[in-house]
């Protein structure tokens, strides 16, 4: 008796522990809440929807090892039923932190885009670890503004391999976005060689 005691008492301050930790889920919408109110737009919440989308995606990377947004089937399907007006989702692997992620999606324009979609209310944040894969952990964030009226919404993709981003309506993705001034394919080196750099 005292052994299953103690057994349960260290599986409870281990949740404690990590639910307190910034890589929570609750923790990475806070952060993302105040990154949008510091540029005077409104927070987001976390919708079990888009959590639940945003997880089968992560899922989905986590168990085929392959970053891609299409790997759990295309955005504009899986958010189909959400019934959301405009949604955007980002993707990052092999980062190690919900710190990290939201720092690299920061500097990212595509992803920064879509952290900062105008009107958006509704957030949904999921990682999945697979440690036989190259990069071991896989991060999706879906984000989105609800659909008043039902109409056809707008969709939009950052983040394959840190670089894809761009608008799609009518179901066809864009696969190009432009940063800066700077070649896509530049920004595509930069971003997989500092991700190579935060691996072990």
């Amino acid at each position: 008796m005292r052994i299953n005691t103690i057994i349960v008492f260290l599986a409870v301050s281990v949740l404690a522990m990590f639910a307190a930790t910034p890589s929570g889920a609750g923790d990475i919408t806070e952060l993302i809440s105040q990154y949008r109110r510091e540029h005077g737009l409104p927070a987001v919440k976390t919708d079990p929807r888009l959590t639940a989308i945003a997880q089968r995606q992560a899922q989905a990377m986590a168990s085929s090892g392959i970053m891609d947004h299409s790997v759990a089937g295309s955005f504009s399907t899986r958010i189909s039923s959400a019934s959301l007006a405009e949604a955007a989702e980002n993707i990052a692997a092999g980062t190690k932190t919900w710190d990290d992620t939201l720092r690299m999606w920061k500097q990212s324009p595509g992803h920064n885009r879509n952290l900062l979609t105008p009107g958006a209310d509704l957030l949904g944040v999921a990682v999945a670890r697979n440690d036989n894969t190259r990069y071991k952990v896989y991060w999706a964030m879906v984000i989105g503004r609800r659909d008043s009226v039902r109409h056809r919404g707008k969709t939009v993709v950052a983040g394959k391999n840190g670089t894809q981003g761009g608008t799609s309506g009518g179901g066809t993705a864009a696969t190009e976005a432009t940063s800066g001034g700077s070649s896509v394919g530049e920004w595509v080196n930069e971003t997989v060689t500092s991700i190579k750099n935060l691996l072990p």
